[in-house]
């Protein structure tokens, strides 16, 4: 018997299996989701002729509420009973991979230091990243264990705090009816600041995502400027939801964008984002940021779901 996890996103789905809660995670694949049809088919792939399985915790980019589940920013769907079904699972869950991604942050100390401050352990983490979207989720310290925050953060509307970023909402209100914040801190969102900077300049935008990153890290240019303009937008989302639910413990950047772009935070408006937000400029002074460079967190994450005093109710038994 084995317990298998998998952490599903927009581009890539991610496997690796264990005996039970105390031995490590093996076996780790990553799989492009586009390589298949169906997540049944990745779920084949991985498993081959594998026995009896003992239990499966899936974290899946968007809302898990519903026995459907349509993933977010990738054409798979799937039904909760139909694939726990497929697979013979004893036990089931399927969370929201930022979900997941807090509950592998119970210690953020493990992580490395963006922002050096001063943890206040009785208080939320919050734990946000731009991959192929954005995800936001948060931890809440009680008595019981940690509750992790299942929402859509990465689709709150966006709000602009420069002229540049003004001008950057206009121009794509031309082509989109609301802009959130994953318009622009998401792989997407780089593209699309890119865009915009190029149009503003007279430039024939031509670069993907990765091509943009990459120049951005080799030069200065519109591709530096637009992974700096990230940068500072992710800072403004940041502050947002530290001040919406108290995350005075300090903020986990992860997900697959800002550790690409992280040599660019020191020339970008990213710490002063952070620390003057006005009147309540001393609520975030000494606020500590850590970015999350293991991309197995996601994995120990639906791992830890399973074991979830929070999550019990959601786990679906054969």
């Amino acid at each position: 018997m084995s317990m298998i996890v998998s952490d599903v996103g927009g581009t890539n789905i991610r496997f690796a299996r264990t005996k039970d809660y105390a031995s490590p995670l093996t076996d780790f694949v990553n799989m492009k989701c586009a390589d298949f049809q169906t997540i049944e088919d990745a779920f084949s792939a991985y498993l081959g002729a594998q026995d009896t399985i003992e239990a499966v915790a899936l974290a899946v980019a968007g809302p898990v509420n519903d026995d459907r589940i349509s993933i977010t920013n990738n054409d798979w769907q799937f039904s909760k009973t139909a694939l726990q079904k497929t697979l013979g699972a004893k036990r089931f869950l399927v969370l929201n991979d930022f979900t997941a991604q807090a509950l592998a942050q119970i210690d953020p100390h493990q992580n490395e230091v963006i922002l050096s401050g001063q943890s206040d352990d009785s208080a939320p983490l919050l734990v946000i990243g731009p991959g192929t979207g954005l995800g936001v989720s948060a931890l809440i310290p009680s008595p019981s264990g940690h509750i992790p925050l299942e929402g859509e953060g990465g689709h709150v509307s966006f709000s602009p705090r420069s002229d540049k970023e003004i001008a950057l909402l206009k121009f794509t209100q031309k082509t989109h009816d609301h802009i959130t914040a994953e318009h622009f801190v998401s792989g997407a969102g780089l593209e699309n600041i890119y865009r915009f900077l190029a149009d503003s300049s007279g430039v024939k935008p031509s670069l993907t995502t990765p091509e943009i990153g990459a120049q951005a890290i080799a030069s200065a240019g519109i591709c530096r400027d637009a992974a700096i303009m990230l940068l500072e937008i992710l800072a403004t989302i940041i502050v947002n939801n530290v001040l919406t639910i108290g995350a005075w413990r300090g903020v986990v950047i992860a997900g697959g964008v800002v550790p690409q772009l992280a040599p660019l935070i020191p020339q970008s408006d990213f710490a002063n984002r952070i620390h003057a937000i006005g009147v309540a400029s001393h609520l975030t002074q000494h606020l500590p940021v850590w970015l999350s460079t293991d991309p197995h967190t996601g994995l120990q994450g639906a791992l830890a779901g399973l074991s979830s005093t929070h999550l019990q109710p959601r786990i679906l038994h054969a």
